[in-house]
């Protein structure tokens, strides 16, 4: 039985990544009566192509009528997201609020990657941890996430090194993580930026994926 649950567990994780990936990619256009299709070729994709990670193995990585090739980004966040779930429960983490985080960031990555730009409208999906956390007697949390934002506006102000995006969303996470792990949430988010900067020899970058694994790996370590 705790084999099954864990399998359930992990299912449901890949699953939201999954889902989620497809409302990144379609917002605001967004039909709940359109079926899933191929984003090249537009083909209708068959039900056990939708499975999470194994769809992709199914179509061998590519649509079958296109030959369109799937980013492996896919199945991997699929992966990372039922991995993550597996975790929480392992570890006894409170799922009001992995859920929420996980929904919010893993939307917000896919916009800033597909788009270079997210929709703030997705700050909600953490609105019932936050709320859940201030409840149980975290007000000093309040004033993180309001000094955060402030530090980090006025950064931007003058230097316009990140976007008004990543401000915000590091606000919101000092609301949900306090002071010091907000600080070590911006410090691994910025390493992992240089290291994939220097490697790439970008002068760009996508900064909330970035963001979104640090926050991952403090939570689960925290």
């Amino acid at each position: 039985m705790t084999y099954l649950f864990y399998l359930l567990v992990f299912t449901l994780g890949s699953s939201i990544v999954s889902f989620l990936t497809v409302i990144a990619f379609d917002f605001p256009k967004i039909s709940l009566n359109r079926r899933s299709r191929c984003n090249n070729c537009q083909k209708t994709l068959n039900w056990y192509e939708l499975i999470p990670i194994l769809g992709f193995i199914f179509l061998k990585g590519s649509c079958k009528q296109c030959i369109f090739k799937i980013p492996k980004l896919y199945p991997l966040t699929e992966l990372t997201g039922g991995l993550f779930l597996i975790i929480v429960i392992f570890q006894n983490k409170n799922l009001y609020i992995a859920i929420p985080l996980m929904m919010m960031l893993i939307t917000l990555s896919f916009m800033d990657h597909f788009y270079g730009y997210i929709y703030p409208i997705f700050y909600l999906l953490i609105l019932p941890a936050i709320i859940c956390i201030l409840i149980k007697g975290y007000p000093l949390y309040i004033f993180t996430g309001l000094i955060t934002y402030c530090a980090l506006f006025l950064l931007n102000y003058y230097y316009q090194s990140i976007g008004m995006g990543d401000v915000e969303l590091f606000g919101i996470l000092a609301l949900i993580f306090g002071y010091e792990d907000i600080l070590k949430i911006i410090l691994i988010s910025c390493l992992l930026c240089i290291v994939h900067f220097v490697s790439k020899e970008k002068r760009s970058f996508r900064f909330i994926p970035y963001i979104t694994v640090a926050t991952g790996i403090i939570y689960l370590i925290s």
